[in-house]
């Protein structure tokens, strides 16, 4: 069981425990809590099961790797949230990968725009236009301006 093995190992040995590493590698969740608390550093053996999550892989790479992880970019690109933190906070800046994912939602839009590209983004105003308070803090908080001629006249319609 990789759930019993990490506490085992937590708990117990306080540290690292060979023999239940084989069950902790089957486990996305439990291989990322091993690496982070108990190797305190990179554990390869539960690396593939990490890089197959969005989530656990975004945290690996923050806490584990400190940096960039290309072995989980695959899986973090397909999740919105996940995107943009990865950006945020590990790449520190754009990261084109994860951007179609991004700009399908308004908030994670907006957010990137104003967080990570700190400017005008083009391509997530298509979501960002479908919410009309969105918009309105795109304007203010990014553009720090008017919008568009075109995002104006979302702001007039009587749609949304």
């Amino acid at each position: 069981s990789a759930e019993y093995s990490h506490i085992y190992a937590r708990n117990i040995i306080k540290g690292r425990w060979e023999k239940g590493e084989d069950a902790i590698s089957k486990d996305k969740e439990y291989s990322c809590y091993y690496a982070t608390k108990l190797i305190e550093g990179r554990w390869e053996k539960g690396e593939d099961e990490i890089s197959k999550d969005a989530q656990w892989s975004y945290y690996y790479a923050r806490d584990v790797i400190k940096g960039r992880w290309e072995k989980g970019e695959d899986a973090i690109s397909k999740d919105k949230e996940y995107s943009y933190h990865y950006a945020g906070h590990v790449i520190e800046g754009r990261w084109e990968k994860g951007e179609d994912e991004i700009s399908k939602d308004a908030q994670y839009s907006y957010r990137y725009a104003r967080d990570v590209i700190e400017g005008r983004w083009e391509k997530g105003e298509d979501a960002i236009s479908k919410d009309k308070e969105t918009l309105a803090c795109y304007a203010f908080n990014v553009l720090k301006g008017r919008l568009p001629e075109h995002l104006e006249q979302i702001l007039l319609s009587d749609e949304g």
